[in-house]
């Protein structure tokens, strides 16, 4: 019997995505790091330039990080794009949104000094056109405004739902039939804006469902480009029953009659003689 595995042998990957790098980001990566996980953080360049602020309804002010500080803080995570300026994107032209990605994503990069590889949609809509647009700028992946509520990895990169919102009421149900799921695989993401987090009074539970999750010794911390990556090269690898072949340039992980086995770039493995 094989049954595929995340990278070192683990059974499921968790990763946390959140939105518009803004000051409550500082108290949440230090959870991240303290707890040795990993978030992917959807940035706009010309907010943080500006280092944009607003009051929400609730009183609690949301103010963008300044862009020298965005480099440290995120060191060890993933960076992706969320647009320069965060706009309502369902009345743009093509060349409006064309603009509003590639900007952000040259910005990113001569900022990071790396590649951005990663989008995430502003606000809730979505089309064919953007979808067309991310892909042209040359992201890997668009992260779209949907919980998919699965532990099921997506299939389709540039429709990309994360599991759910941290504000929805299911977290932690979710969270726990993520820790007691046996489904090959298994993915579970938390979407957000850290922001939320003092406005709902929710540090208390992300905390604790950061605890929980990194006593888990089956659970691999990912970015979502880490994840994405590794579905792409799982995929590309040839399964039979007398071997696996890997055709990716990534190492791929398999349960093979429940002993672990790493199977190299370009490597077969036989697993049955032949």
């Amino acid at each position: 019997m094989i049954y595929k595995l995340y990278p070192y042998g683990k059974r499921k990957a968790f990763n946390v995505t959140y939105d518009d790098g803004v000051q409550q980001d500082v108290r949440f990566v230090k959870l991240l790091n303290q707890y040795g996980l990993k978030g992917t953080f959807n940035l706009n360049s010309a907010l943080a330039a500006s280092e944009f602020e607003w009051i929400h309804e609730s009183g609690c002010v949301v103010k963008r990080l300044k862009t020298e500080d965005i480099p440290a803080l995120y060191a060890g995570h993933e960076v992706a794009s969320h647009t320069l300026t965060h706009p309502y994107m369902h009345d743009l032209t093509k060349e409006e949104i064309l603009r509003e990605l590639s900007a952000d994503k040259a910005n990113l990069e001569a900022l990071l000094g790396q590649t951005i590889k990663g989008f995430a949609v502003p606000f809730d809509y979505y089309s064919e056109l953007i979808a067309k647009c991310v892909e042209e700028c040359g992201f890997e992946y668009a992260r779209i405004s949907e919980e998919s509520h699965s532990f099921h990895p997506q299939k389709d990169d540039y429709h990309w739902r994360a599991t759910v919102f941290h504000c929805c009421e299911e977290l932690e149900d979710l969270t726990q039939q993520f820790m007691e799921s046996c489904e090959e695989l298994a993915l579970f993401q938390i979407v957000g804006h850290t922001y939320d987090l003092d406005i709902e009074n929710k540090w208390d539970l992300i905390e604790t469902i950061f605890r929980q999750i990194s006593k888990q010794d089956d659970i691999l911390p990912m970015t979502t480009i880490e994840i994405i990556h590794y579905l792409k090269a799982m995929d590309q690898a040839e399964i039979t029953d007398q071997s696996i072949q890997n055709n990716s340039n990534l190492s791929l992980w398999f349960a093979i009659d429940h002993t672990v086995r790493e199977v190299k770039p370009g490597e077969r493995l036989f697993h049955i003689s032949i």
